[in-house]
């Protein structure tokens, strides 16, 4: 038997999070799509040129292991994939005192 996890517009623009930095890693290395998904595929990652646009321009989310491996072609550790962290204000909203 096989799940299917559906996921709405919306919400998988709020889930890939890496996308862009995953562009940028790309365009500094002088990588085509092509190239990366070649890298990738050779590391045991199942991904295609279209999965990888799609990741890139936000309307796929990337897996745990393809962001590993992203990480690991580009010399990265996984953490720069990510943005930086937004910094708080340390005020907690939407308690009643």
């Amino acid at each position: 038997m096989r799940l299917s996890l559906r996921i709405s517009p919306g919400m998988t623009q709020n889930a890939n999070v890496i996308g862009q930095n995953v562009a940028r890693f790309r365009y500094q290395k002088g990588w085509s799509q092509d190239l990366l998904v070649t890298k990738m595929q050779l590391l045991g990652i199942y991904i295609t040129r279209d999965i990888l646009a799609n990741i890139e321009t936000l309307r796929s989310i990337a897996t745990d292991k393809q962001i590993v491996v992203f990480a690991e072609v580009f010399g990265v550790p996984v953490g720069d994939l990510f943005p930086p962290k937004q910094q708080s204000s340390g005020r907690i909203v939407g308690l009643n005192r």
